[in-house]
């Protein structure tokens, strides 16, 4: 009995940590500019927030593109030293594996998929990020998200 409780568990915790998947909606741009913005997003993400407790560093960023289907996948390692006031240093890695898809349809839609192990909760901060900076992008008076 207590072998089958251990292996519940275990199937459990894989289904809370594995496979989470958000969702956003970008009114306003058209398919290609949300690819496009998609594109820039993972192929230079900007970790310097200016919030020290948000700072990474990124060490390892690779981008698979594909074209056809609009579909972009990442694996990206980061790292940093966070010094709080009054405490010690803590030296932190992270790492992420996901997917983001553009799902075309007015508006657009950009679709992210966590393929490796983290709480939804972190996921869903990482996926933040992403959609914020492509919204900054989107709607940045310097830059025409469209043109490539």
């Amino acid at each position: 009995m207590k072998t089958i409780l251990q292996v519940i568990l275990l199937i459990s915790l894989q289904f809370i940590m594995v496979g989470c998947s958000i969702k956003e909606r970008f009114p306003g741009s058209t398919s290609d500019q949300v690819w496009t913005a998609m594109k820039a997003t993972a192929q230079s993400p900007d970790y310097q927030d200016a919030h020290y407790t948000k700072r990474w560093t990124i060490i390892d960023n690779f981008v698979d593109i594909d074209e056809e289907s609009h579909v972009i996948e990442i694996d990206r390692s980061l790292e940093r030293v966070l010094q709080r006031p009054m405490t010690n240093p803590l030296y932190e890695k992270s790492s992420w594996i996901f997917t983001v898809e553009l799902i075309d349809g007015d508006p657009p839609v950009a679709s992210i998929h966590n393929r490796g192990v983290s709480l939804p909760t972190k996921f869903q901060f990482e996926a933040e990020r992403f959609f914020s900076e492509m919204r900054m992008l989107l709607k940045s008076p310097d830059s025409d998200p469209a043109v490539d």
